[in-house]
């Protein structure tokens, strides 16, 4: 039967799951007809299978912020079990995270189960440690500028039903002002911010809260900024930094940020000494996040490097690899450059500008951060390539591609712009193959890894913590007694 929120905690082992098919199979040990019928068996073991519900052909298997939706079988000792609750454990655990929620409605006893640390640590840590359950989590390529109004329509754009079942949304509108602008990922936490007048936002997509910070004094010249968060032992985020860099036009030998802290609720700005003298590319873009550090782009030295939660505050500068084709980074001011955290690692993906090349894509993983080393992974030509797409294959030799995203839970996927067919295509490092993986809507003339961001959907809903905010307590004159 179905419980219901009034349901007192005995009625718990009475009510099933409101799963679609849960199918239990019981392992015993079997006996022949000519055992004795009042023989203990040896073992006790019970086999589910938890079949999550079919969607429909709208939805997407993370429709309601679905993380599993895929089967899942699992073998369960009832014997040696830890508590009387590993086994609620084992079935929750695989359960979308929509669903889990509602059941905490049951009754008191699993509003309780769910709402402990232990068990959110448990569902985390199973999500993360099964393959399956990581290759559906929940991501998305999306276009930075969104042509909305109100923070509350921005956190539409990043519900899942409103995506395709592609998982990815690039999605465009013509004709229409772009009134926000995503600037950064983090945790799953959203840094955005609506233009004119200048306002930074903090979301959550999946709990849809947002916290609006407090402005800044200095409005101009202060770009490319960037997003860390912290997360405790429950991944849960205790804090975050937004950073904001001047971007210069000469060359300085300095950084000078500006940096807003939840913890205080304030802008501070820094001078940063550089070893050397650096300059900013003519099109700057917002920094990469690596381990908590943010790396800028920097003319000639590669990347500048800095820890906002670091003291003193500091920057050091990491060269890219000597092999790569600078040329084209100057020529086309790193279009054609891709570099990006994926999984741990720090990577740097090339594609060459000019289909004659003889290597079209190159990619180097950084082997040691401290000492700044790179290690070359691959060079492939042109004609290593190839394509299950029959008008793909046909243009492997001459198409241009942009590299766009690198896949957050594969090592092995990259995600480049096809010019010539307007397509989103997958590169697979192992095989050498590409593939479409979905068709942009709305005009994308100008679509590079500058105007895109991976958004992975939270593991867990958590609350977005809310600066303090400074109260300015307006002077008292001397008091005053008045003899009525």
């Amino acid at each position: 039967m179905e419980g219901h929120a009034n349901s007192t905690d005995n009625d718990a082992d009475q009510i099933q799951l409101p799963i679609q098919n849960c199918v239990i199979t019981d392992s015993t040990n079997q006996h022949s007809k000519d055992d004795d019928q009042n023989q203990t068996p040896t073992q006790n073991h019970l086999e589910f299978q938890v079949i999550a519900p079919p969607y429909s052909n709208q939805g997407s298997p993370s429709s309601g912020s679905s993380f599993l939706g895929l089967d899942d079988t699992f073998t369960y000792d009832i014997h040696n079990a830890p508590d009387s609750d590993s086994l609620l454990y084992e079935i929750l655990s695989r359960l979308p995270l929509k669903s889990l929620f509602r059941l905490k409605c049951v009754c008191k006893h699993w509003q309780t189960l769910i709402s402990q640390r232990s068990f959110s640590r448990f569902y985390i840590s199973r999500m993360i440690t099964s393959n399956t359950a990581s290759s559906s989590l929940p991501f998305r390529i999306l276009y930075r500028y969104i042509c909305e109004s109100e923070p509350e329509d921005v956190l539409n754009r990043f519900r899942s039903e409103s995506y395709n079942s592609s998982g990815l949304y690039l999605s465009r509108e013509e004709h229409k002002a772009i009134k926000f602008k995503v600037l950064g990922v983090s945790n799953g936490l959203i840094l955005c911010c609506s233009l004119g007048p200048l306002v930074y936002h903090v979301c959550n997509p999946v709990t849809r809260q947002w916290v609006t910070l407090a402005k800044s004094a200095k409005t101009q010249n202060f770009f490319a900024e960037g997003f860390v968060s912290r997360v405790n032992e429950d991944n849960v985020v205790t804090g975050y930094t937004v950073v904001r860099q001047e971007m210069l036009t000469s060359l300085t030998d300095y950084l000078r940020l500006e940096i807003f802290s939840s913890e205080t609720g304030e802008w501070v700005v820094y001078r940063v000494p550089c070893p050397f003298q650096i300059g900013f590319p003519k099109r700057g873009a917002g920094p990469i996040c690596f381990k908590g550090v943010l790396h800028w782009f920097v003319n000639d030295h590669g990347m500048v490097a800095f820890d906002p939660y670091k003291d003193p505050k500091s920057c050091r500068l990491i060269q890219l690899p000597a092999d790569r084709d600078v040329q084209s980074e100057v020529t086309h001011d790193g279009l054609y450059r891709l570099c990006d955290a994926c999984l741990g690692k720090l990577r740097l993906f090339q594609v060459a500008p000019d289909a004659s090349s003889f290597y079209c894509f190159s990619m180097w993983d950084m082997k040691d951060y401290d000492k700044g080393e790179w290690c070359s992974e691959f060079k492939v030509t042109r004609s290593d390539l190839s394509s299950s797409d029959p008008e793909l294959e046909s243009w492997l030799m001459k198409a241009t591609f942009l590299p766009l995203s690198f896949h957050p839970f594969d090592l092995d996927i990259v995600y480049l712009r096809c010019v010539e067919l307007a397509c989103l295509v997958s590169y697979n490092i192992q095989n050498r193959q590409l593939d479409v993986a979905c068709k942009p809507t709305g005009a994308i003339d100008d679509l590079s890894w500058r105007v895109v961001v991976p958004l992975v959907i939270p593991t867990w809903p958590t609350p977005v913590p809310i600066p303090p905010v400074k109260v300015v307590i307006p002077e008292v004159g001397p008091l005053r007694v008045f003899n009525g």
